[in-house]
């Protein structure tokens, strides 16, 4: 009788497994997340990167510069997305329904530098077997020919003259004009030969001739002060001269450059050299701007 028993129980065993592994809840597997790069393409006309995305999933977008989150613009915004937040860095994704299959939703957002590509198009498709859970958008490298491209620009326009410069600026419409004016009478040891001053439609440029007296120590330059009739001083202004200190007993060139006023201003102004760290200053002859 036992025997019996113990044979119809192991002839049950597989039924009773059956049973047991029919009880078990089934466990559905989500898509899987997944976390990549994808490069923004620098010609207008080609097509947008696409990133998937699925409802209940969060899907981040780094961008790797600055952009504008006012300037996010994303289709089908209200109606088929839980959230959408965007901050100077990243963009935040979760939809709230499924995206269509037929045609992508484009995500665009603009750039904060405004350099090339001024703004970043994406194409936001379903997710099947993958979500994008995390993606890094970067600017595409530029190319070797656009670089060179560039560069050929920036060199042409870095190889055009001074005047030309002027002429492109539009400074030179209204003409320039030079005043000689009378050296300044100075006990210093740097002695003012000759003092120019030109003037453009909105800028002058005060150009003076200096010289060392020789056995004297070194002068260099520090800035000018701009002063009024008053003699308060308008402005702190740079200098340029044509070497970086005057040595005894030689003479350079050294030029101030400054905005003429829109309305009338003082009748005379008077530019004062200082000199770096001393105290040999000098005061150039008066002029009106």
């Amino acid at each position: 009788m036992t025997l019996a028993l113990a044979r119809r129980s192991l002839c049950l065993l597989p039924l009773v497994g059956a049973a047991s592994a029919a009880a078990q809840p089934r466990l559905f597997s989500g898509p899987e997340l997944k976390a990549r790069s994808l490069v923004l393409p620098d010609n207008p006309t080609a097509p947008a990167p696409t990133v998937r995305a699925a409802p209940g999933y969060v899907t981040v977008l780094e961008f790797d510069a600055s952009i504008d989150p006012d300037s996010l613009s994303v289709e089908g915004r209200q109606e088929r997305f839980a959230l959408v937040e965007a901050t100077t860095r990243t963009v935040v994704l979760r939809p709230a329904l499924a995206l269509p299959e037929d045609t992508p939703l484009l995500l665009t957002v603009d750039f904060a530098d405004g350099l090339t590509p001024s703004h970043a198009t994406l194409a936001l498709v379903p997710a099947t077997g993958e979500v994008d859970a995390q993606v890094r958008v970067i600017r595409r490298p530029r190319s070797v020919p656009a670089l060179e491209s560039e560069l050929e620009a920036v060199l042409a326009r870095c190889e055009a003259g001074n005047l030309a410069k002027l002429a492109l600026s539009g400074e030179l419409r209204g003409g320039v004009t030079l005043e000689r004016l009378p050296s300044a009478d100075s006990s210093s040891e740097v002695k003012v030969l000759e003092q120019n001053i030109y003037r453009t439609l909105a800028h002058a440029v005060v150009a003076v001739e200096l010289e060392l007296a020789p056995g004297a120590r070194p002068w260099t330059p520090g800035e000018a002060w701009l002063r009024d009739a008053a003699g308060q001083v308008l402005r702190r202004l740079p200098v340029w001269m044509d070497g970086t200190r005057l040595q005894p007993g030689e003479s350079r060139s050294l030029a101030v450059e400054l905005e003429r006023p829109s309305a009338p201003a003082e009748p005379r102004w008077r530019v004062e050299l200082r000199e770096r760290d001393g105290e040999r200053h000098m005061a150039l002859a008066p002029f009106t701007p």
